[in-house]
């Protein structure tokens, strides 16, 4: 999963690196709005991991009935989000500064492919197919780097082909996880259990919440910096969000492992928390190493990666990588809970974000403003949710 965050970035790179600041900006800005759009399908990884736990012990036949039901449901909603999108065309337009609509309709169909691959990952997670799971995940970093290539720096399609490059690998992505659960599609149909879709939906409720919160911490500040602050400040902003987050993603596939564990412990009964320790532990190490190596070296990170065109983006991934190495280990107490259906978490972190909105649309003269609010509001979240959890409230 991590060499997938290393294609992640070359594709950075390679859009960087030929982009101008104002099309990377709103290639990324773009990029960003589709993330935080789709931020009710990030509840699906987390829902399905937990009850493919669930199904699975019974047999694959339920997991079949589930995955099939819900594409029928999935494919549904597509159609709607995308005639929403069309009809929304002109807004998104002004809103972010564009002069065409091709850049907003390719966006909008890489998000309806990209509904269906959270279902799939989720499911490959809850039976613990780490080497699908990996190879899926990767794959789609892999596939977006060739299209990058191909599509923006071969052909020259600008932010089209770097949308385009992204539809072409959520595709790829898809047919990977097909693969890894082929033999599911052998089984007979089993009916699910009374009330399960009941039991999903409550539980997904509060995981909605979380990773649409999740979402816009991780993501909203790029749309908000391309709307409030000129289109050169944007893409220097969006250079160092993208490499900022790295203290994010980087332990974040300790994740991975750690929320199907959690659930078994829960349905064992089983309280020992070593392995959350064990997980913020190294969390904190990862992401925080990662965040020291940003502060002590931005200008010559940014330019060996993007170019010195994006050297003045350097005080900004300061910031940006300390609050995401923050976010990181917050992150973790975060997925523990949901594993075992504690929710008081999410007072903090809503309330952080909501915080966190209302300043930038107070203050956001520039975009250091916007990074320093956000830092500001995740250490308040963090701290808040350390002292839940030491207290034993978590």
């Amino acid at each position: 999963m991590n060499l997938g965050n290393v294609f992640a970035y070359l594709f950075q790179m390679v859009i960087g690196r030929v982009l101008s600041p104002d099309d990377f900006g709103a290639f990324n800005a773009l990029n960003s709005l589709a993330i935080v759009i789709s931020a009710p399908m990030a509840v699906l990884p987390l829902v399905f991991s937990r009850y493919t736990v669930q199904l699975s012990a019974d047999g694959l036949g339920q997991v079949k009935t589930l995955l099939i039901d819900s594409f029928r449901i999935l494919s549904l909603l597509a159609v709607g989000i995308f005639a929403l999108g069309l009809i929304a065309l002109p807004l998104l337009k002004d809103y972010l500064h564009l002069q065409e609509s091709t850049p907003i309709i390719i966006m909008l169909t890489q998000l309806l492919l990209s509904l269906f691959v959270p279902v799939l990952l989720g499911t490959l997670q809850g039976l613990q197919r780490f080497v699908f799971f990996g190879i899926g995940s990767s794959g789609t970093a892999f596939l977006r780097l060739i299209g990058a290539i191909l599509f923006v720096y071969v052909l020259g399609w600008g932010v089209n082909g770097g949308l385009l490059a992204s539809v072409f690998a959520t595709f790829g992505a898809m047919l990977i996880c097909i693969m890894g659960l082929k033999d599911i599609w052998q089984q007979e149909r089993q009916l699910l259990p009374v009330g399960l879709y009941r039991e999903m939906g409550k539980y997904a409720l509060p995981v909605l919440i979380f990773t649409s919160m999740m979402m816009v911490l991780g993501n909203l500040d790029i749309v908000l910096v391309r709307h409030y602050c000129s289109r050169e400040e944007a893409g220097l902003y969006a250079t160092a969000a993208i490499l900022g987050r790295i203290a994010l993603f980087l332990p974040g596939v300790l994740l991975v492992v750690l929320f199907p564990e959690a659930a078994k412990a829960k349905d064992e009964n089983n309280e020992d928390q070593r392995i959350l320790w064990l997980s913020i532990a190294m969390t904190a190490l990862l992401g925080g190493g990662f965040a020291l190596i940003c502060y002590l070296w931005p200008v010559e990170l940014t330019v060996l990666l993007f170019g010195t065109k994006y050297q003045a983006a350097a005080p900004l991934l300061q910031t940006i990588s300390l609050a995401m190495a923050l976010l990181a280990v917050a992150n973790v107490i975060f997925v523990y809970s949901l594993a075992h259906h504690k929710f008081i978490f999410l007072f903090p972190l809503v309330g952080g974000v909501i915080t966190m909105l209302s300043l930038v649309f107070v203050y956001h003269d520039s975009a250091m403003t916007i990074a320093n609010i956000l830092l500001g509001a995740i250490m308040g979240i963090l701290v808040i949710t350390l002292g839940l959890k030491t207290v034993k409230i978590l």
